[in-house]
């Protein structure tokens, strides 16, 4: 059985002819071909839902190759036709449209895909028949993905509406974005649903519920704009079903659908290659050679071993307070160091119990502490009631203070924690009840994770893996990995700073390097390059180790006691000494985020 992400796709191919640069060009077309070829391009399997030609026209052949066609017989003249004029403006006009046999698709054409399928219903002329298609699949358990066109808005904006409503994964440009929401700003839907809007050389932005987050696009020499949207769509729809971050998905579908725009209509989606992958920052690479000599280091390890997230400022197993406990004090793990002018200062070190405790270590004796004091309040509806003067009651050290440095960025996700489950209507037990009830539980857990605040804004998702590791490694084993699952790379500043310093990544860009020599405050697509870079080498690392990820980021943690922020590091004391480049002068990103 394969193991690839499936994809339905309900839509016709078309045969179109399009206007751009001064020429005219015959080709094939229509929203479901191109969102179908690039799933299929993007590691997906692909069925298209809709009637078929019979015989099958030469523009086609090639993608009835590659995709799982079905659908009643129809004469090729029965097929859409659409006449489009492209801009230098960036405008598109659709000079004529022919529906043809579009009308034909019944929902008995539709396979049986099981429940927590993908699918994707493309724009129809007919958004009646779209909406109808959405409500029945979604019925059925599946995850549904829509788009929409500028023309059917303007015609039937109360209809397009209640797709937006009844789709999982929305899909629209900026200009169809204004006439839904008002403006792009203004874009937002129910909990646990997602908006993508697509911006032509700007990238995309997509918005979970009412958190938006901007991806950017790679610079290309623009041939024929066509399908570039349908193109950003099936690449994302793929890369979900896949169990990306909805972030992540658009990274890659932005730089799939610009290298779709270099060729001549669906042509560069029939290539064998893979789909363009997001451009890498050439400021901080990866060092292969040295990624392999600390894999074999953490291959034979003892410290490389998967903790159970149980100790004395940890709840005991069994303790009803537990899951409450970890689902809210693992969103406040982050930010635990001081800057001062612009540079890091120090790490966050308060007394609690009469004993000084360090960042991490802190959160958990005072989190514990509140779960003994006021356990109602760690549930959702608890957490998103707090106001900043509750939350730092519940933290302070032996002086009575909030110690954390980060200030309202903690309180403010708490409250974003406690209202996006309240709004998912999920408990911490609802929603471990309903990913371990899936073949893949870490897939459905870390996907429910991307809609709850505190947890979504990360696209690295370093606090959801964290809190999948605790989970699937305390004696409880509160959450089940199914067979061939672990978490994806947990990168905090810890770890970035192992990383920067065992050589793994490095950073030849001399200003970039300097800053964190420095230990300046960088900007934030500097501090992406970093992690990125250390999110890569982590995941080699566990590839080549044979590993858990638990097990590897054990690794990691413990070593921020061996090669820490303010002393000399202890390299005799280190297992990773024979391996490290020794690059003690580096430093994590000085960077405050409330993703670590």
């Amino acid at each position: 059985m394969s193991t690839r992400p499936r994809l339905l796709v309900v839509g016709s191919p078309s045969l179109d002819l399009l206007h751009f640069g001064g020429r005219s060009v015959r080709s094939a077309g229509g929203a479901g071909l191109y969102t179908a070829l690039a799933a299929q391009q993007a590691g997906a399997e692909v069925t298209v839902v809709a009637p078929r030609p019979d015989p099958m026209p030469a523009e086609l052949e090639p993608a009835d190759r590659l995709l799982d066609w079905r659908g009643p017989p129809v004469p090729p003249s029965a097929l859409p036709h659409f006449e489009i004029e492209y801009f230098p403006d960036g405008r598109t006009v659709y000079r004529r449209a022919v529906r043809g046999s579009e009308g034909d698709i019944r929902y008995g054409d539709i396979p049986d895909a099981g429940p927590g399928a993908f699918a994707y219903v493309v724009p129809l002329l007919d958004p009646e028949l779209q909406l109808g298609f959405a409500r029945r699949l979604s019925a059925a358990g599946v995850r549904v993905g829509c788009g929409t066109y500028a023309p059917g808005i303007r015609a039937h904006p109360e209809i397009v509406a209640r797709v937006v409503e009844a789709s999982d994964y929305f899909f629209c440009n900026a200009e169809e974005a204004g006439l839904l929401f008002g403006s792009l700003d203004d874009v937002a839907v129910a909990p646990g649903r997602a908006v993508f809007v697509t911006r032509g050389s700007r990238g995309a932005r997509v918005v979970l519920g009412d958190h938006p987050i901007d991806v950017s696009a790679p610079e290309v020499e623009e041939v024929d704009p066509t399908g570039a949207g349908d193109t950003f769509c099936g690449t994302a729809l793929a890369r979900l079903a896949a169990g990306d971050h909805p972030a992540m998905a658009a990274r890659v579908a932005a730089a799939h659908a610009a290298r779709t725009v270099t060729g001549i209509g669906p042509a560069p989606l029939l290539s064998d290659g893979p789909p363009a992958a997001a451009a890498r920052d050439v400021r901080v690479r990866v060092d292969g050679e040295r990624v392999r000599r600390v894999a074999g280091v953490i291959a034979t390890a003892p410290e490389a071993a998967a903790f159970d997230f149980t100790g004395p400022d940890l709840p005991e197993p069994g303790d009803p307070a537990a899951l409450d406990f970890f689902f809210a004090g693992t969103v406040q793990q982050f930010g635990f160091w001081h800057e001062r002018a612009g540079r890091y200062e120090r790490p966050m070190i308060a007394s609690l119990g009469g004993r000084a405790r360090k960042g991490s270590d802190y959160l958990w004796a005072a989190w514990l502490r509140w779960a003994r004091e006021a356990p109602d309040e760690l549930t959702p509806s608890g957490q998103a009631a707090l106001d900043d003067a509750d939350f730092d009651h519940r933290l302070r050290d032996d002086g009575g203070h909030n110690p954390l440095p980060a200030g309202a960025l903690h309180p403010a996700c708490a409250r974003a924690y406690g209202r996006g489950m309240l709004g998912l209507g999920l408990t911490p037990a609802s929603l471990l009840a309903e990913a371990n009830a899936t073949e893949r539980p870490l897939a459905r857990f870390l996907e429910r994770l991307d809609a709850v605040g505190g947890y979504r804004e990360d696209p690295w998702r370093k606090k959801s893996a964290l809190l999948a590791v605790i989970l699937s490694q305390r004696p409880e084993r509160f959450l089940r990995l199914g067979k061939g699952e672990d978490v994806p790379p947990i990168v905090d500043y810890h770890c970035q700073r192992s990383c920067l310093r065992l050589g793994v990544v490095s950073v030849p860009d001399e200003t970039l390097a300097s800053k964190l020599a420095k230990r300046e405050v960088v900007s934030a697509e500097e501090e992406e390059a970093v992690r990125a870079a250390c999110y890569e080498a982590v995941g080699e690392i566990r590839r080549l180790s044979g590993r858990a990820m638990g097990a590897v980021d054990w690794f990691f943690f413990q070593n921020r006691t061996r090669c820490p922020e303010m002393t000399k590091p202890d390299c005799a004391a280190c297992p990773a000494d024979p391996a490290c480049a020794h690059r003690t002068r580096l430093f994590q990103p000085v960077y405050r985020t409330t993703a670590y």
